[in-house]
């Protein structure tokens, strides 16, 4: 597929005698920006996780807390220990359960993410393909033109590997 439409953009661009240099920046360019996109995308999902579950922690800590001290003061001779294991067990069962929950309901941005996603890849699909068609156009030699395919096919996987990355 990306095949055909990186052939119909080569087609266009000689309608409208865009240079195969140009077009090919012009893909490129798009790739990096909706890789840069999809990158602060996940970072928004991530700190969106992050508030579920800190907001989840807090809550559970206080009804905790609530329910401790309503114990204390009807029964003061018998104080509990501060943070027992049934406590933190319940802290985590109430973080688990705030994670499913957010994930049972998509938002505008799981979907912005997943557009941003779908677009970024298309793009690096047809990076991958103008280039190729551009190596097989102006290399001569058989041999030249694999290790060039070789090289890009490399050099794509790395990019592809680094889009994933986390910054910690």
């Amino acid at each position: 597929m990306s095949f055909n439409i990186a052939n119909e953009l080569l087609d266009a661009a000689n309608d409208a005698q865009l240079g195969q240099d140009e077009l090919i920046a012009l893909v490129v360019g798009f790739t990096i920006v909706f890789s840069a996109l999809q990158a602060r995308m996940e970072a928004l999902l991530r700190a969106r996780r992050r508030l579920v579950v800190t907001r989840a922690r807090a809550e559970a800590e206080g009804m905790l807390a609530e329910l401790r001290a309503a114990r204390e003061f009807s029964e003061p001779a018998q104080a509990l220990p501060l943070w027992g294991k049934q406590d933190e067990l319940y802290i985590k069962e109430a973080e688990r359960s705030a994670l499913a929950k957010l994930q049972d309901r998509r938002s505008a941005l799981d979907f912005g993410a997943l557009i941003v996603s779908i677009c970024q890849r298309i793009f690096l699909a047809i990076s991958i393909q103008l280039l190729a068609a551009s190596v097989r156009t102006q290399q001569p030699s058989r041999l030249v033109r694999t290790i060039s395919l070789v090289g890009l096919a490399v050099f794509f996987v790395f990019v592809e590997s680094l889009t994933h990355r986390v910054a910690v």
